[in-house]
């Protein structure tokens, strides 16, 4: 059985897709993911499912709920156990697509060997499938979600820099263009794409880029571009271009 919670909440038994169930069936399940091996109180649970808005007997529906997840996980191995005042979920840590993202992570950022690092970055980022236990709403799972895409950012990040420094200069413009335009106020993917364009002689289209970017938090922010970007605006040294004289990459 495997677990996943970096998109919808999902699990999979022999590969097969299993129906979790309804929204708050699913938010029951995430909830006891995210305690990665630990017991989650019911009170914990009910605050993650419904928030400030639980019903009378929410205690018992968590209870129907946990004997419905049993059933659909296979009650003979018994992934969900009863403990205090709570739950715990029993799985394998390989098996749950975040705590292995997180593992990936750990491992790039233990290792001394940049080849190896960026492999365990791409690996680990290959898991996400979309935004972080999409379909669940509330305030609880919201703040994991921004916690979690925090965590991917980082990822991604190091990745971008690690294959930047390694030479890979298309992959990286090229992911590095979808990253800004998806996410245009993320200043240090502006200053990955910049130095990205300058290393592989694109030196106008690098600086058509600093002055997007500048533009764009002027007009929406106003704001001036960060020490990070301005750096790597320095860095174009020479051939560095004024705005009335830029070229779209």
């Amino acid at each position: 059985m495997r677990f996943g919670i970096l998109g919808p909440v999902v699990a999979w038994e022999d590969g097969a897709p299993v129906n979790i169930g309804s929204p708050q069936q699913r938010g029951v399940l995430a909830a006891l993911l995210l305690g990665k091996g630990r017991q989650v109180p019911t009170e914990e649970i009910i605050l993650a499912v419904w928030g400030a808005h639980a019903p009378a007997r929410a205690v018992q529906t968590v209870r129907t709920y946990v004997s419905r997840l049993r059933r659909l996980l296979g009650e003979d191995r018994q992934e969900i156990h009863t403990e205090g005042g709570g739950y715990r979920l029993e799985a394998d840590p390989a098996e749950v697509d975040v705590t292995a993202f997180r593992q990936h992570v750990a491992t790039a950022r233990a290792t001394g060997d940049p080849e190896e690092a960026a492999r365990e970055l791409r690996l680990g980022c290959a898991l996400w499938r979309d935004t972080a236990l999409a379909g669940l709403d509330g305030a609880f799972f919201a703040g994991r979600r921004r916690w979690l895409e925090q965590l991917r950012e980082s990822a991604l990040e190091e990745q971008w820099e690690l294959d930047l420094e390694r030479g890979r200069l298309v992959e990286v413009i090229t992911a590095l263009t979808a990253a800004t335009a998806a996410e245009p106020f993320q200043e240090r993917r502006w200053e990955l794409l910049i130095d990205a364009l300058a290393r592989n002689g694109q030196a106008e289209q690098a600086a058509s880029a600093y002055h997007r970017i500048s533009l764009l938090l002027d007009a929406e922010l106003g704001l001036n571009p960060g020490e990070g970007l301005q750096r790597a605006y320095a860095r174009l040294g020479p051939q560095r271009t004024e705005p009335g004289r830029l070229t779209s990459p």
